[in-house]
């Protein structure tokens, strides 16, 4: 009965949303540690101009690369409220906020912000991840399709 009811409660607060959207993402991570990235995000719009957004990211960052070094695999899961602005029919400015967790070093736990521009079903963007803990700050450049 409380499986039942949770899945109704689930069904009305996502009822009124549109599909979902994933999407592939790469990238280069720096910061206290460089590396690569890649995973994907998905997208449940809200309205027009917000969704909530989440993901799975899979990265090296935190490794000082030199030739013969293992490369250790990480992960992050943001979740973020997510603006969509419309700059033209066909192009978007958006904004992410949210939370993160993930894993590294030590297991990771703070705020993330993010800024890219939609072209079409493209995005291009930028964003930085402050954990809280460790003390850690990563910056991201990645490239996504839709």
């Amino acid at each position: 009965m409380k499986k039942l009811f949770v899945l109704l409660i689930l069904l009305l607060s996502f009822g009124r949303s549109q599909a979902a959207d994933i999407e592939a993402r790469t990238g280069i991570l720096g910061g206290d540690g460089w590396g690569l990235q890649t995973g994907a995000d998905i997208n449940f719009p809200q309205s027009r101009l917000f969704s909530i957004q989440t993901g799975l990211l899979l990265h090296t960052a935190g490794n000082s690369f030199s030739y013969g070094d293992d490369w250790n695999i990480d992960f992050f899961v943001p979740v973020y409220a997510s603006f969509h602005i419309p700059l033209s029919d066909k192009v978007n400015l958006r904004l992410n906020a949210g939370a993160y967790t993930g894993s590294g070093e030590y297991w990771n736990l703070g705020a993330t912000a993010a800024a890219g521009i939609e072209v079409k079903r493209f995005y291009v963007g930028v964003s930085v991840r402050l954990a809280r803990i460790p003390s850690i700050t990563l910056l991201r450049a990645s490239f996504g399709f839709i």
